[in-house]
């Protein structure tokens, strides 16, 4: 992410780019530096280094000078990553992708070696955008991860442990044959524990920390190939955390407390509840609120610097680089100059009482994600007595708050049609709704996301009709218009919550 926000960055820009978000609240930052489809920034016997390559593009030529820049400092880039996270005292974990996407064609000047060689053990078109993605059955691939990953040990012992990124894809074997499959993929973590821990004895140093991300919830992350509780019952990692990839506050943290017996269990909470689209403070608060209410032992932040490289679309002086958040409500974002405060905040529960938060749920609805938001609601307009439903959590004391607001779509429907709104099994009176109508739906002239044609709904409800924890809210139509035949979507759920603050 730093290397593409400027021309000429240095040591100096960095650490103004780390502090931004390597706050008081954060106890690990795990940072990424590579996959087995990038060449390497960093000198290597195992992959091949950036700089034996041609940039290709401005913008890869950006890159590798931002990485030139650090030629002369100890460790060079990511060395000088490290030294100055810990300079302010937080664990750095040196995090790989397992399976990355975004370069993986051989049409693709800035794919590496590795993956031209074996391109044939790609996992092929079932995955789609996916099918670039390595075939972990083969022994070649495990054993090429397994060694750039140690050889990165090798190169920075400083480093406090090892993250295996496996949401970036969690795509390793061939359609149906995960759980057949991954005692090959625990194998080899095993040979990377084992080698860590041999490599920490020689060097009489504490032992390394080893964690993985993984997908939302037990079934779907062993049919990836990821034992989960395997890895618990040998004690192989030091904390998984669960998620999808985009923002998700439903996290079922309960199921995993009953399939492991040690590993603490983060929740993995993504930088966007949509393309394009970014949480604020609010919306942060009220994701971790969430996470903790169902057991989760922390929370994880995926790409949170991505704020920074949409804050870099905005223009700013030319000798000044784009390393604070700005208001971006005119660009119809969010206000970000106060999102730094949820990293002081969300690392424990009691600190985010009380608070203003806007939670969100049923906006991720690209199903071309093995890791996608799985709440879904639709109904086709000839079931005469079907409904809608979501299920959604809210973590919060509802005799504390001052104020409590509903919002909803429903999407591909006429002005005039009408629905019976339900909340935990109560009729909503329409008396404190408002309904709006998009005629033209939304395209990406407003928003990011395309909808058709919706009612806009806006709730004002008692603190009373809201239940700590599972809420469940239904629509049921009243009055279809004939003749229509696209599915009805209910979509952009949003609950927000206020004590009265200023």
């Amino acid at each position: 992410m730093f290397l593409n926000l400027n021309d000429e960055l240095g040591k100096a820009d960095l650490r103004r780019y780390l502090q931004s978000y390597c706050r008081p609240g954060v106890d690990v930052v795990a940072y990424c530096v590579g996959d087995m489809s990038w060449p390497t920034f960093y000198p290597s016997r195992v992959g091949v280094p950036y700089n034996v390559l041609g940039a290709g593009d401005d913008r890869r030529r950006r890159i590798y000078q931002n990485v030139d820049s650090f030629a002369r400092e100890p460790g060079g880039y990511f060395g000088t990553v490290f030294a100055i996270l810990r300079e302010w005292g937080k664990k750095v974990l040196a995090s790989f992708r397992m399976n990355d996407a975004h370069f993986t064609s051989l049409k693709n000047p800035h794919v590496s070696e590795f993956w031209k060689q074996h391109a044939k053990r790609a996992l092929g078109s079932a995955y789609g955008y996916y099918g670039g993605c390595l075939n972990y059955a083969f022994d070649e691939v495990r054993a090429h991860f397994a060694e750039r990953v140690l050889e990165f040990a090798d190169l920075y012992p400083e480093i406090d442990g090892l993250e295996l990124d496996a949401m970036r894809s969690p795509f390793f074997f061939l359609p149906g044959k995960g759980a057949e499959q991954a005692p090959l993929f625990t194998e080899m973590v095993r040979r990377i524990k084992a080698a860590l821990a041999d490599r920490a004895r020689r060097l009489k140093r504490p032992d390394y920390l080893l964690a993985i991300n993984v997908p939302l919830t037990p079934e779907l992350a062993l049919e990836c190939g990821l034992d989960v509780a395997a890895w618990d019952a040998e004690r192989l990692f030091d904390h998984v955390s669960v998620g999808t990839y985009q923002a998700y506050m439903n996290h079922p943290i309960e199921r995993w407390k009953t399939l492991v017996r040690g590993t603490p269990v983060l929740a993995y909470i993504g930088c966007s509840p949509q393309t394009g689209r970014y949480l604020g403070l609010k919306e942060y608060r009220a994701a971790a609120a969430n996470a903790y209410a169902s057991g989760a032992d922390g929370v994880y932040l995926f790409n949170y610097p991505c704020l920074y490289e949409l804050a870099a679309q905005m223009p700013t002086a030319v000798d000044q680089g784009m390393m604070a958040l700005p208001d971006m409500r005119p660009y119809g974002h969010l206000d970000f100059t106060q999102v730094g405060q949820a990293l002081d905040e969300i690392g424990r529960p009691e600190s985010l009482r009380g608070k203003a938060k806007r939670f969100l749920f049923h906006f991720g609805n690209d199903t071309r994600y093995r890791h996608y938001d799985p709440d879904l609601a639709s109904l086709d307009r000839q079931d005469a007595q079907g409904r809608l439903k979501a299920v959604f959590r809210c973590s919060e004391d509802g005799d504390r708050t001052r104020a409590v607001t509903l919002r909803f779509k429903i999407e591909n429907v006429g002005r005039r049609e009408q629905f019976q709104i339900t909340l935990n099994g109560h009729a909503i009176a329409s008396g404190p709704q408002q309904v709006r109508y998009a005629a033209n739906g939304r395209d990406t002239r407003i928003h990011t996301v395309k909808l058709g044609p919706y009612l806009d709904y806006e709730i004002a409800l008692q603190s009373s009709q809201l239940v700590r924890g599972e809420n469940v809210l239904e629509v049921a139509p009243t009055k279809l218009k004939p003749g229509l035949a696209a599915k009805i979507n209910l979509v952009e759920i949003e609950l927000s919550v206020g004590y009265g603050e200023a």
